[in-house]
């Protein structure tokens, strides 16, 4: 269904908002609740850091409430951490902020601190991911091997990496001090979907447990819920996770993925593994990840070149933000949702302002919007770009 929005609409979302509080539930293992420090990142919908709030919170606090300053008028996202001895022991999605105003409530957990890097923000102003490799580790992709003193490590360029709980120092070969950063809150892997490769098997994780559907396994009546099976997540080895619930186990390796019966990458490889499974492959979490990042610039629709701004750049765009599109038109902005259903892409709830625009821009845009609707999957191209399909039609070509 198309909703039109009235154009004070977008101009309420760009105004900001005023100081908020925010409740935080932090769920301790065991009860146990030490002194922490909270770690507050906001983020924009390119997801570039906007600002960072450190608060140090005392031993035995199982919920306080935690005041945010006026956040930027371009935050789409909050996301909190808290830090014990230089690592997140607990922490929460990445929250959406709507209008300005950041949810009422943010939940941190044990379960969602699992990740395969590590990232910290730098004082340049950078964000950087570290994830573990053999003997050292990689930064953003660059090998960092151990130094000959205690946490030093070496890259092939000469650069040296210091590391001490909570902080990474980067020097140049001849011991000037590059950058100093500090952890912020990664993406977590859960909640999670993952789908064999043979069709015969899904599962979806969450904070409350994992469904696993089975082909030819007896399903549960309408209207019953599904059996939930209580999860756990650790490391399993060197880039990979293990999820284990009731007799199965499901092993995520940190490589791209993608289905025989689907366009979509995948960011893990799955494997499943239980009483009436024998190591059946898959591919499992979002494939929209991969669409994340600076807004696509639409170039084509439906094989026709768009008509591009007056500055020579294309007139539509698409961007997607942790479940959320945004993007605009010749003369509007529109807002909608993306998820993926199994192996489809649905773009929903599209919404539209309505400023005056002349008749045939106005029906590029609907059919624009229409296009969108119709989207089921997408495919990146040789040199980056994009191509949304309606079946085995491309409808949108886009670039960055």
């Amino acid at each position: 269904m198309r909703v039109f929005a009235l154009a004070c609409t977008v101009t309420a979302l760009a105004q900001g908002a005023q100081a908020r509080d925010v409740a935080l539930a932090l769920d301790w293992p065991n009860g146990a609740a030490p002194a922490v420090e909270i770690v507050t990142v906001t983020r924009d919908a390119s997801g570039a850091v906007l600002d960072t709030q450190r608060t140090p919170l005392p031993e035995g606090t199982q919920t306080t409430v935690l005041s945010l300053p006026s956040l930027s008028r371009q935050a789409t996202t909050v996301q909190v951490g808290a830090l014990l001895e230089g690592a997140f022991a607990l922490q929460s999605l990445r929250a959406p902020v709507e209008g300005g105003q950041p949810p009422d409530r943010i939940r941190l957990t044990a379960a969602l601190t699992a990740s395969f890097g590590k990232d910290y923000l730098c004082d340049t102003g950078r964000v950087v991911s570290l994830r573990p490799a053999e003997s050292g580790f990689t930064l953003d992709g660059t090998a960092f091997e151990p130094a000959t003193l205690a946490n030093s490590f070496t890259a092939p360029d000469g650069t040296t990496a210091n590391r001490a709980p909570g902080l990474v120092q980067l020097e140049r070969a001849d011991g000037a001090l590059l950058e100093t950063c500090q952890p912020i809150p990664a993406r977590p892997i859960l909640p999670l979907t993952a789908l064999g490769q043979d069709a015969t098997w899904r599962l979806t994780t969450g904070l409350d447990g994992s469904v696993l559907s089975l082909a030819g396994a007896r399903q549960a009546t309408a209207g019953t819920p599904a059996e939930r099976l209580a999860t756990t997540i650790a490391p399993a080895a060197e880039n990979r996770m293990r999820l284990s619930f009731g007799a199965y186990e499901l092993t995520l390796d940190d490589t791209p993925c993608r289905l025989v019966r689907s366009t979509m990458p995948f960011p893990l490889q799955a494997t499943l593994i239980g009483p009436d499974v024998t190591k059946s492959a898959g591919c499992a979490g979002d494939p929209l990840r991969a669409l994340e990042g600076p807004a696509w610039q639409v170039t084509h629709m439906s094989g026709h070149a768009l008509p591009r701004a007056a500055e020579g750049n294309p007139s539509f765009t698409l961007q997607f933000d942790t479940g959320r599109l945004t993007g605009r038109t010749t003369c509007n902005r529109y807002l909608g949702r993306a998820t993926v259903d199994g192996t489809r892409l649905v773009l929903s709830d599209l919404g539209s302002t309505r400023l005056p625009c002349p008749a045939n821009l106005r029906n590029l845009e609907t059919r624009f919007l229409d296009a969108m609707e119709a989207a089921t999957g997408f495919l990146r191209l040789p040199g980056g770009g994009l191509a949304l399909y309606a079946g085995a039609t491309a409808v949108l070509i886009a670039k960055r």
